[in-house]
C-alpha cells in the first residue's frame, strides 16, 4: 500500500512552534512519528513525503547527517519528492545539483527522490507536487506545503500535510475516502469553488 505526508520539517523546534504542534521537542516528534508510521505501515509499503521532510533556513544549519538517519527507522520504503526546504538543501549543500542530492539520499536508504511524481491511486492518476501552485491541470494532486492554511480539499486536490490529520500517514484507503467526499459534497458546494 501506499501512504502519503508532508511538511514534518524535522529537527525544527520552531517548526513544532508555528504550528503549535503538540510535542515538547523536535526529538519527541521524531520518536512519535517513527512509531506512528512503522505501526501504520510495513517493509511492503510505501511512504511518500511530498516535500519537506527537512528544515533547512538560511539562518539554521541544517545537521543533514543527522536528520537523514530518521529515514533508517521506518519499516517502509520512502520517496521524498522536493518541497522548498529540500531544494534550499540542494543549493546549500549540494551546489545546485539534484542528482548527486538525490544519490545521497538513496545511499541513506530512501527508496527514491523525485521533483514531482505521477501515481495512480483507486484507478485514478494523481499528480504528486509539493507546492499547491504547482499542481497540474488536467489530474487531481495530492500537494502539502500550505501546511493548515488551506486545509485538505481543493477542486483539483488533496493537502497530505501532516498537520491536517494528525500526524498520522494518509493512506490509500484515507484517499479514497477523499474522493468519496469530494464527488459527493465538496465539488457540489458552490462555497467551495476555487476562484
Amino acid at each position: 500500500m501506499n501512504f502519503f505526508t508532508s511538511d514534518l520539517h524535522l529537527g525544527s523546534n520552531q517548526a513544532l512552534k508555528n504550528d503549535n504542534r503538540p510535542f515538547k521537542n523536535a526529538k519527541i516528534f521524531e520518536k512519535f512519528l517513527i512509531k506512528t508510521w512503522n505501526k501504520q505501515s510495513s517493509k511492503n509499503d510505501t511512504i511518500y513525503v511530498v516535500g519537506d521532510l527537512f528544515d533547512c533556513h538560511m539562518d539554521i544549519k541544517i545537521d543533514l547527517k543527522t536528520q537523514i538517519k530518521f529515514v533508517k527507522k521506518i519499516k517502509a520504503k520512502i520517496i521524498l519528492i522536493i518541497g522548498n526546504n529540500e531544494e534550499r538543501i540542494i543549493k546549500y549543500f549540494f551546489n545546485n545539483n539534484f542528482e548527486n542530492f538525490r544519490q545521497y539520499c538513496i545511499k541513506n536508504d530512501f527508496f527514491d527522490v523525485k521533483q514531482n511524481d505521477t501515481l495512480k491511486i483507486c484507478n485514478i492518476d494523481f499528480y504528486l507536487t509539493h507546492k499547491p501552485k504547482n499542481y497540474n491541470t488536467n489530474l487531481l494532486n495530492l500537494f502539502g506545503h500550505s501546511h493548515r492554511a488551506m486545509g485538505i480539499y481543493k477542486s483539483f486536490g488533496f493537502n497530505v500535510g501532516c498537520d491536517l490529520n494528525h500526524f498520522k500517514l494518509y493512506s490509500e484507503n484515507d484517499i479514497k475516502q477523499l474522493l468519496k467526499m469530494k464527488s459527493l459534497y465538496w465539488d457540489k458546494d458552490e462555497n467551495l469553488k476555487l476562484v
